[in-house]
């Protein structure tokens, strides 16, 4: 039987990102699934065409599954890079799961248990190291539409010197929500980085831009020393090694 593995991201228009991000991911799940032929997949249409006008070709996750069926592939196993489930992730990558088709989880999911939760926030706190005083800000993506609540339980696992906050203003935990952590925990400095697979324009523009909306900007006018991480999460190794743990634990 022809089996395959489809590496659904949202996509990144910035070459370095995405080099350090998903297909770094890509090489890595090639390196340690050779029974299977891996593939990728973006969900965002803006990014695709971007991409396309710069010769760069990648499929819809819809494109990529009639591609491979059409191939004769009969397994077919969609990895999410969607940290949670969101508006991108139940619109465009849920939907197509069937007997034949098998879509995991995103990385955080109210589906995981509680103990799986806090070894991957302990694998994001490694990856994103504070000095002396500092109190860690992981800035995730939110949703849209709704609340996702996932945040939120990732916030009760976490100690007192870390907070979670969400970019989408209407969704939470929010600004005023992690401000308020900070202050009651009497926090001077802090390290902000994403919650997120890529970063990207979220981290340079939402969190980290210049504009008098941006986290980072916020902060600073709040009174905290604020310093910023760039790396989104598929950056580093430690992390996309849960992936492969995960897909491992999947098929066996």
């Amino acid at each position: 039987m022809k089996k395959a593995i489809i590496i659904a991201s949202f996509g990144a228009v910035d070459d370095k990102i995405r080099s350090r991000t998903i297909d770094a991911l890509y090489s890595d799940v090639e390196e340690n699934f050779s029974d299977f032929e891996i593939r990728q997949a973006y969900t965002s249409n803006f990014i695709r065409k971007k991409l396309n006008e710069r010769g760069i070709k990648i499929l819809s996750l819809e494109e990529q599954i009639k591609s491979l069926q059409n191939e004769g592939f009969e397994e077919i196993l969609v990895l999410p890079t969607h940290l949670t489930a969101g508006e991108e992730f139940d619109n465009k990558i849920k939907i197509f799961a069937d007997e034949k088709i098998k879509i995991l989880p995103p990385m955080f999911s109210l589906k995981c248990n509680t103990n799986f939760d806090v070894k991957i926030l302990q694998v994001v706190v490694d990856c994103f190291k504070t000095f002396g005083d500092e109190q860690l800000v992981l800035i995730g993506h939110g949703s849209p539409h709704r609340h996702n609540p996932v945040y939120e339980n990732l916030q009760k696992l976490t100690d007192e010197k870390i907070h979670i906050g969400v970019i989408e203003p209407s969704d939470t935990p929010n600004f005023e929500d992690v401000l308020k952590r900070l202050q009651k925990n009497k926090a001077t400095r802090v390290l902000i980085a994403p919650l997120l697979f890529n970063g990207g324009v979220h981290v340079t523009e939402d969190i980290a831009g210049y504009n008098k909306d941006s986290w980072s900007f916020r902060l600073i006018a709040s009174g905290f020393f604020v310093r910023v991480c760039y790396d989104g999460l598929g950056s580093f190794e430690e992390f996309r090694r849960l992936y492969i743990e995960r897909l491992e634990s999947f098929l066996n």
